[in-house]
């Protein structure tokens, strides 16, 4: 057998291992557990690289006749893998359904590919990641995963500009006839920004090990992927607007101020009230850190009785809502503040490029061979990967954020 058949054999037995699970859940009638959903998604991202592989295996023998009927069945397979036929809504997971629509592993496959189809290591070097998180009204009982499901983006130029309201007074009011009308007032000032680049190199990795382990390079681009997103976050929440960063909701002049009341769950609501004055309550969010959303969840009353239902959940916690809003938690957020804003009306995402993942054979390493003796990766047969994204962040309604002290 060669290393086509083994190929093609490994990857038929992925795309039918995901079968199976998904099979089991209908024919349970239930929804796929967290962690057969995990392992679905894993068989998924190992077939992806496998079929990469088996592509590039066929177009290094140029075998044109059988590389074709080879296509032909790999589209066959790959639509095993992202459309089964047991993968119908009843026995979705509910974070897979919450990607929309029932062709779950087509939308798993896409995330972890781009535009343009199911690709990996590109002939030029590179696996463009784009990350399909579209700004869209977080339905009941399905979380928010990131902070950056809740931004509207848009694609542009490096440098941009828009107009902040720094004013919002309104005076309408019934008027008589012939009555002088009054006047509100919206004030609006420029601002001239640009887009970051946030960016992170892995260190030097074997060849041989990206060959032998097919897993390492969906790892790889977990991980930096991984930490671009949380990096964005960062900037998003406590950009200081100085040098290379962004000017985050922490940072902005004009945004509101809830001080601590009573207690921390007095005070997210006194929050909330502040937006509601100003009809900006609706599609707002929380952003908290992980450790402040642990604080909410395990309040009891004097019987003991989790107010958030508790570890035997009598409302679904996973959902993550606090006061009906959304809750997104991230350790971006200082512990012991918190932040409510309607992020779909205050603030919008520019992108010049989304998450894109390189790779370089190119990089010389003064100490490669061992201190003082230098190489380059590919006298080493090395690779390094890159991930990267230029994005920025325009806030145009700084009132309709509230940041929320939640010390005592």
């Amino acid at each position: 057998m060669n290393d086509i058949e083994l190929l093609k054999a490994e990857l038929r037995t992925h795309a039918e291992d995901a079968r199976v699970i998904v099979d089991r859940a209908e024919g349970e009638k239930r929804d796929m557990s967290a962690s057969e959903a995990t392992e679905v998604s894993a068989l998924i991202a190992k077939a992806r690289v496998l079929k990469d592989r088996l592509t590039l295996a066929m177009n290094q023998e140029k075998a044109k006749e059988s590389g074709a009927g080879f296509r032909d069945e790999l589209q066959k397979l790959g639509d095993s893998i992202a459309r089964p036929s047991a993968a119908k809504a009843g026995a979705l997971h509910p974070q897979v359904k919450a990607a929309g629509g029932s062709d779950w592993g087509e939308k798993v496959l896409r995330a972890v590919s781009g535009p343009e189809g199911y690709k990996g290591l590109l002939s030029g070097g590179a696996v463009p990641l784009t990350v399909p998180l579209d700004s869209e009204p977080v339905r009941i009982g399905v979380p928010a995963l990131v902070l950056r499901q809740l931004i509207p983006t848009v694609t542009g130029p490096s440098r941009f500009s828009y107009l902040r309201q720094t004013v919002r007074t309104n005076n309408a009011a019934v008027v008589a006839r012939g009555a002088l009308k009054p006047t509100s007032v919206f004030t609006m000032t420029r601002v001239d920004d640009r887009t970051r680049t946030i960016a992170h190199l892995s260190e030097a990795i074997s060849r041989q090990d990206l060959r032998d382990q097919s897993s390492l390079q969906r790892f790889l681009d977990i991980e930096m992927r991984l930490g671009v997103e949380m990096a964005l976050e960062a900037q998003i929440i406590n950009g200081s607007g100085s040098g290379e960063n962004m000017t985050g909701i922490a940072n902005v002049s004009g945004s509101q101020a809830q001080a601590w009341d009573t207690n921390i769950l007095t005070t997210t609501r006194k929050a909330k009230t502040k937006l509601e004055v100003l009809s900006f309550s609706d599609g707002a969010a929380y952003v908290l850190n992980p450790a402040d959303w642990e604080t909410i969840e395990l309040l009891a009353n004097n019987e003991a009785d989790y107010y958030l239902g508790g570890p035997v959940q009598t409302v679904d916690v996973s959902a993550r809502r606090l006061w009906g809003l959304p809750v997104v938690t991230t350790t971006a957020q200082t512990a012991g503040v918190a932040h409510l804003a309607n992020f779909k009306l205050a603030t919008e995402l520019q992108l010049v490029e989304d998450i894109r993942f390189d790779w370089s054979e190119n990089i010389y390493d003064p100490d490669g061979v061992s201190a003082g003796v230098g190489a380059t990766d590919f006298q080493r047969n090395m690779i390094r990967f890159r991930a990267e994204m230029d994005a920025g962040l325009k806030i145009y309604q700084p009132s309709a954020i509230v940041e929320i002290d939640l010390t005592a």
